[in-house]
């Protein structure tokens, strides 16, 4: 159950990281090809925007289609942000 992405606007979102280690704090950039969608090649970490009723069914470690198809994972919800809230997210691991 994939949202459709919302355009980019207003600063960009601190890393999941970075929010809870302050001495790694950094902001995501946005993903080329993919708007409203950011991305923290650092820590190979992803966020977008979703509706609060989809934000309000997903939970750390459950699943999340990946803006390019892939099978990904919760990582935590962020803030409200463009009347969503922020969903921060990685590619699943085997």
């Amino acid at each position: 159950m994939q949202s459709q992405p919302q355009p980019s606007s207003g600063p960009n979102p601190f890393c999941e990281i970075g929010r809870t280690h302050p001495r790694d704090r950094h902001r995501m950039k946005p993903l080329e090809g993919h708007p409203g969608v950011w991305e923290c090649s650092r820590h190979d970490l992803f966020a977008q925007v979703v509706p609060k009723d989809t934000a309000g069914t997903l939970d750390r470690g459950d699943p999340f289609p990946m803006h390019d198809g892939a099978d990904g994972t919760v990582v935590r919800h962020g803030d409200d942000r463009q009347g969503g809230v922020l969903l921060y997210y990685r590619a699943q691991t085997a």
